[in-house]
């Protein structure tokens, strides 16, 4: 009977310990849970709201003199040859075909009053031509803004709405000041002037403070552009 018990027992003790192992065996196994993937946060693109206003349209004139009218200029042909003069031309704020040759401060005057506040803004050029080495392209805002290319292209400007009667020179970069408005452009002939290959485009433009890009580049609607040819070429 005794052995019959102590049999019993160790079935028991083995079920039990069968039993346990089961259990910690088929026990299902921690999962671990993906953390969430970390968003990137996006770039925010910038978005360019320049928008120019400027409602002045103007144009390139040449100057004939002797009583003859102001032609709009759309081409201009002429000789190039060291030291010359290779032509002027004058800034008005019209788009008309021909205008007055009048004195020059007042017709500015009647075509600037067609506009609101047209002395906030200041007048500009732009030039661009090839050489044989060379491709140049520069924004003119003031009479240093053309030492680079001196040789080639000698640009002098003038302030003729702030000059009163008589002979008076080109605007030097030392007069140059926030009053200053560049009303005309003349071109002459370089030292170096046969070495360019090109016709010249010249543009003429009215800006204020953030009508560039961030290559100085004007980015405005208010421009005109001419196209100066050399008739020896």
């Amino acid at each position: 009977m005794f052995m019959k018990k102590v049999i019993i027992g160790i079935i028991s003790l083995i079920l039990i310990a069968g039993i346990l192992i089961f259990v910690y065996f088929d026990k299902p196994k921690d999962i671990p849970i993906p953390k969430p993937e970390e968003e990137v946060p996006k770039e925010v693109e910038e978005i360019d709201s320049y928008v120019d206003d400027n409602k002045i349209v103007l144009g390139l004139y040449k100057n004939y003199r002797n009583g003859k009218n102001r032609m709009l200029i759309k081409e201009y042909e002429s000789t190039w040859s060291y030291h010359n003069d290779i032509s002027s031309f004058e800034v008005y704020y019209t788009n008309e075909e021909e205008i007055s040759n009048k004195n020059q401060i007042q017709l500015f005057d009647e075509n600037k009053d067609n506009y609101s506040n047209p002395l906030n803004y200041k007048i500009g050029y732009y030039i661009s031509f090839d050489t044989y080495n060379e491709h140049i392209q520069k924004t003119i805002l003031r009479p240093k803004d053309s030492e680079d290319f001196f040789k080639y292209l000698e640009i002098y400007l003038y302030d003729d709405y702030h000059r009163s009667g008589g002979w008076y020179s080109h605007t030097t970069d030392e007069e140059y000041n926030e009053e200053t408005l560049l009303t005309s452009i003349k071109l002459t002939a370089g030292a170096q002037v046969n070495d360019i290959i090109s016709d010249i485009t010249l543009m003429a433009f009215t800006y204020d403070a953030d009508d560039f890009d961030e290559n100085n580049n004007y980015r405005g609607v208010s421009k005109y552009t001419i196209t100066i040819k050399n008739n020896m070429a």
